[in-house]
């Protein structure tokens, strides 16, 4: 009877301490998305010892990607090493084909970003691509951030003059919402707009979205800020102290948001502690509401120590019905060297979304 309760008191305890470590979502679930499956037999892997592949898709075509501390495609840790570099992938994603193309090993051009300089979001406008530059000139989050642009396929950058500054209470733009091949497909409603997403220097983990016109992204005055639903329409403001949360997670690592046509929704994905913790949301809007396709706490056998850093979605790669997606995605720490051993490399795998 001793050794029976005993037994109990431990199922207890493992039971409770399970359920505790259990995350959940803290959005409802999706009234359009019953789930994701994984096909985990798809996964491919590339670029060894370079993280972070935000990725956007050009008029031309071809998708492009920005790496970071690493030599990119063939390249590794060491081996062409930069701070952040770029490169052009082309091809579909079974039999894609990828090249470097400023630093990394054996590059089209020199790199721009030797020493420093990171970015976890990139937008092809045309055939103009752009990034929001982490200028790592402290320690993070303490940084200034600034605009880069290349208007020749990713050859050479220049940046912007103007930066968000570093400091508490900041804002600090992460992400752009990608759309269709050159931004092209962009709801009427949103025309003329780029949207991007921002957080603030000491509350990482609230996620705020800004616009732009479309021709004036290189102007900082022109910059708005979102500040919530008037009459069900959207509010901007060109003060962003004004600027209301479409987003709210655990983590400070921005998120990712790209739009599938044919379901007419946004996808945005977020890791909410480390590698294995992904959460995929859904929603009508930019600005949401948000409710939950999956949420993960060992996603692909991962773990949750080191950091979980891009989930991206591209457009170019979704079938025609909008439910095949092939997922770029990047972690890293002892974490990402569970399971799947994503850690610190360039992942590519196939995945289903699953209709209600």
């Amino acid at each position: 009877m001793r050794y029976y309760i005993a037994v109990m008191i431990l199922v207890t305890i493992f039971c409770v301490r399970s359920s505790k470590s259990l995350a959940v979502s803290p959005y409802p679930p999706s009234r359009v998305f019953a789930g994701i499956v994984w096909h985990w037999h798809t996964l491919r892997q590339a670029a060894f010892g370079s993280d972070l592949w935000p990725v956007t898709w050009a008029r031309n075509g071809s998708l492009y990607a920005a790496w970071g501390d690493g030599g990119g495609f063939g390249g590794s840790d060491s081996d062409g090493r930069v701070a952040m570099g770029f490169a052009r992938i082309e091809g579909e994603p079974e039999s894609y084909h990828a090249v470097n193309v400023n630093g990394g090993k054996n590059p089209e051009h020199p790199g721009d970003f030797l020493k420093k300089g990171k970015t976890g979001g990139i937008l092809a406008i045309g055939n103009t691509l752009y990034a929001w530059i982490n200028m790592q000139d402290g320690i993070w989050p303490n940084v200034d951030v600034k605009l880069g642009w290349s208007m020749d396929g990713g050859a050479n950058w220049d940046l912007s003059p103007w930066r968000f500054s570093k400091g508490k209470g900041n804002l600090k733009p992460g992400t752009f919402l990608n759309f269709g091949k050159g931004y092209t497909g962009v709801p009427s409603k949103l025309k003329g707009f780029v949207y991007f997403y921002a957080t603030r220097e000491g509350d990482e983990t609230k996620v705020y979205l800004c616009r732009a016109p479309e021709e004036d992204l290189q102007d900082r005055i022109s910059y708005r800020y979102f500040t919530g639903l008037e009459s069900g329409l959207p509010q901007w403001s060109k003060d962003d102290e004004k600027a209301k949360p479409v987003f709210q997670s655990s983590n400070d690592w921005d998120a990712t948001v790209v739009y599938d046509p044919p379901l007419r929704r946004y996808l945005l994905t977020n890791f909410h502690t480390g590698p294995g913790q992904l959460g995929i949301f859904d929603g009508p809007e930019p600005w949401g509401p948000w409710t939950t396709v999956a949420y993960y706490d060992k996603w692909g056998d991962m773990g949750s120590e080191g950091e979980g850093l891009n989930c991206s979605f591209p457009q170019k790669w979704m079938s025609a019905d909008g439910l095949t997606l092939w997922c770029v995605f990047s972690a890293y720490g002892s974490g990402a060297k569970e399971g799947i051993d994503a850690h610190d490399r360039f992942n590519l795998v196939e995945a289903t979304l699953k209709l209600k």
